[in-house]
Formats: structure tokens, sequence, C-alpha cells
């Protein structure tokens, strides 16, 4: 089964728990198209759209680039990322609360805060290529390490890397794009991945969160499909809604009940309100 199929050839859909990881080839190619993709939307930015606010309440969307800029170090290995950790650059964040990972990122907008423009589209264009060939000669046992990646509690690097941080690119592509009213561009073979990944993690949520809940999810778009989700042999319901608003649910930028109000579904609100609570993921 590819990674893109999202149902059998009797047409039923698969189960997410089915879809398989990629390799490191496919990742750094996902990486690069998503790369490829972002750097498209910003060259279509206008000098206004730079200070419009984003779904990231911190963030404006000059601060949304230089967050990826930030990965352009943090995501090139073990190196790259055990240098942005001293204590001594996080701590003022980590003493308003923030987690180990938002303390990484919001330092790594500040230190960026009077960078042109310019800057960061080239820091981001020219340095994540090198970031990804980089990560990809990253050892078995550095790939291993764990590291605590909320909500979910503690990850692989390798997994942080080579599948969260292009993740993690593409929501924040859809963020500008919400911002500034641009189109949000979906690619066959490229964007219907990324979001089947997505839906195979979220789904390993709803076991570990909701053992007793078992739905289809359809998701509608260009880069949409139909999983079954659970652990049950037969799914109880289907929730059906457009690839974005799963996205943004999954990432946390808008909460159960605003992702009820545009999904369709057979289940119970209650019920339906528990998947939807449940359907998290790592970004």
């Amino acid at each position: 089964m590819s990674i893109t199929t999202a149902t059998d050839r009797k047409g039923k859909a698969i189960r997410a728990r089915d879809i398989r990881a990629p390799d490191r080839a496919t990742s750094a190619k996902l990486a690069k198209q998503e790369l490829a993709a972002f750097v498209d939307l910003l060259n279509q930015l206008e000098p206004g759209d730079w200070s419009n606010p984003t779904p990231c309440a911190l963030w404006d969307v000059k601060d949304v680039v230089a967050h990826q800029a930030g990965h352009v170090q943090m995501g090139s290995g073990l190196r790259g990322f055990v240098a942005q950790l001293d204590p001594r650059g996080t701590a003022p964040y980590r003493k308003r609360g923030m987690s180990t990972l938002d303390a990484l990122n919001q330092r790594q907008v500040d230190i960026r805060r009077e960078r042109p423009v310019e800057d960061l589209i080239a820091e981001v264009r020219d340095g994540t290529p090198k970031s990804i060939e980089s990560r990809g000669r990253l050892n078995v046992i550095a790939s291993n390490m764990r590291v605590p990646a909320p909500p979910v509690g503690l990850v692989g690097l390798g997994t942080l890397l080579h599948r969260i941080f292009p993740r993690d690119m593409w929501i924040h592509r859809l963020d500008i794009a919400d911002a500034t009213g641009k189109r949000f561009e979906q690619t066959p073979g490229h964007d219907d991945v990324m979001v089947a990944l997505t839906v195979a993690d979220a789904a390993l949520q709803v076991e570990k969160k909701a053992p007793g809940l078992s739905f289809t999810l359809t998701l509608t778009g260009p880069a949409g499909g139909s999983w079954a989700i659970g652990r049950g042999e037969t799914a109880a319901w289907e929730l059906r809604m457009d690839v974005t608003d799963f996205m943004r649910r999954s990432s946390g930028r808008i909460d159960a009940a605003t992702a009820l109000a545009r999904t369709e579904s057979t289940a119970p609100e209650a019920a339906a309100r528990a998947c939807l609570e449940a359907l998290q993921a790592l970004y």
C-alpha cells in the first residue's frame, strides 16, 4: 500500500494504523517539496501582509517566517538541535511558563526580530536544503534520542526532524495563507501524503487517549481521503470535514467545538466532540 492510499480495492477506508512511515529519501523529498510551496507563497506576499496576525497567538506573518528560519539550524541534526538548548538562552522563556520546545521557538523568532523580510526568506530558501541533507546523515543512536514534544510527550529526534518539521512548515504555510487571504495550494503527490501521515499520527493519539472510539474520518479537498480510526473492527460513526480544518484541529489551532461546527457526522454530538478532542498530532 502506498502512503497516499486511503481506500482499498473494494472502496473500504484503509485503517490509519496501516499507513506506512516513509523512508528517509521520501521524507527528504517531502521536505523539499514543502519548502518550494512555502517559498512560493512567501514570494506572493505584499509589504502589508507581513504584519498581519496569524492563528499563532504571539506571532505575525513575519514571526512565523522567522520561526521557520530558526529551523534551519535546529533541524539540521543532533548538533544543530543541541546548540539551541543552552539554558541561558531559554531560561527567560521557561520562566514565562513556556515548554522547552516553545522556548526554543520563541527565542528563534526574537533573535530575528530586526532582520528584513528578504533576509528571512533567503535564510529559509537557501538554508533549509542544507538542513535537510544534514538531517539525512543522522545516525541511529542520535535518531532514537527522545526529546520533549508537546502535546504527545517524548519522540525520537529522527521522527521530529524527518516527519514533523516538514509538517510544521505545512501548517505554517496554511497560517500565512489564512492571515493574508492568499490561495493555499494543495498538490497531488505531496499534500495528500503530508495529510495521510498526519492522520496516522492523530489516529495513534485517539487509540491512546480514547481507546473506545472507532470512526471513519473522511477529509474533503484535493489532499483528502478516508481512513478508519480506532481499535474497533467496525467504525461506529463517520466524520466528514475539510482537509484544512482537520489540520487546524489536529494542530490545536481550532478547538473541538469550532471543528464540530464545521464537521458533518453520523455520531451523536457528544461522541463527535470526543472524536475531535482526541484528534491531535505533533507539529
